[in-house]
């Protein structure tokens, strides 16, 4: 069993460097989590301005850290198993692993919302491991030891992003609708 697992996540790798999409999907995949709040932002009554400029910058920001995330997983290739890249040629061939971040979206989903986030977080690092063992035929449990600090990272920083603009956000909101019961 564990050796089919093992020979379906190396065809995985191999269907995801075909795939070979480029960092446009990293910027992607930073508006997806950005729309994530929108409906939290259209709550709030912010102006179709300002709900634009806080999807803007959080995009850019979302971006930013899956990029340091990306920027971990060359640095630790790098150091633990001597792989000399370039960070922005790796970065090319490895951003197609964040394609499920595409649905990233549905994390404004009530009750269930962090499960999502971590489900689809978890689902990049896989394929982020999956992808080291097809390019550099690294170990699948080495890759996980590679990928893990840059995982970190990023689950970090987009916990640090959202979860106060989260919570003052849908807080807001549960008043709103609160009040709104109450007439």
């Amino acid at each position: 069993m564990i050796q089919q697992l093992s020979e379906r996540l190396v065809s995985m790798g191999q269907v995801l460097l075909a795939l070979d999409t480029g960092v446009g999907l990293l910027i992607a995949v930073g508006f997806s989590m950005s729309a994530s709040h929108l409906f939290s932002l259209l709550a709030n009554r912010l102006t179709p301005r300002q709900i634009f400029l806080h999807m803007v910058m959080d995009a850019l920001v979302l971006s930013l850290a899956l990029l340091l995330c990306l920027i971990s997983h060359c640095l630790m290739l790098a150091l633990l198993e001597g792989v000399p890249l370039q960070p922005i040629t790796f970065g090319n061939r490895m951003a197609v692993a964040l394609w499920p971040g595409l649905f990233y979206v549905l994390v404004a989903a009530p009750y269930v919302s962090d499960l999502i986030a971590v489900a689809l977080l978890a689902s990049i690092h896989l394929n982020m491991m999956v992808l080291v063992n097809a390019m550099y035929g690294i170990p699948l449990l080495h890759a996980f030891v590679i990928c893990l600090p840059g995982y970190v990272v990023a689950l970090l920083l987009v916990g640090a992003l959202f979860s106060q603009r989260w919570r003052s956000s849908y807080d807001t909101l549960a008043k709103e609708v609160a009040l709104q019961i109450q007439r």
